[in-house]
């Protein structure tokens, strides 16, 4: 079953909002960052690193009922674009 529905995606990250905010103009991203140095979203969402004090790269697909699709923990940063787009796709999301 196709889904008709636009997606709509962040990224977050433990940096304060400055330093995101020169990485956005980096890379001239076109999508919102959430600033979160207290750490505490990432510790909610179970992806902060301890040892590190930084987030685990984790992608979160939520429906737009709210509820959990799928969560990948193994987000490769050279292929993440492609495996965004097939994990959408086996999810039934309509491509535009």
């Amino acid at each position: 079953m196709i889904r008709k529905f636009d997606v709509a995606y962040f990224a977050a990250s433990v940096d304060d909002a400055d330093t995101n905010r020169r990485f956005a103009e980096s890379l001239d991203a076109n999508y919102p960052i959430l600033s979160d140095p207290e750490k505490t979203v990432s510790a909610a969402y179970g992806v902060l690193n301890p040892e590190r004090g930084t987030a685990n790269r984790w992608t979160f697909y939520i429906g737009t009922d709210g509820k959990l699709l799928f969560v990948d923990r193994k987000v490769n940063v050279q292929t993440a674009g492609q495996d965004l787009a097939a994990r959408l796709g086996e999810l039934g999301v309509a491509k535009k």
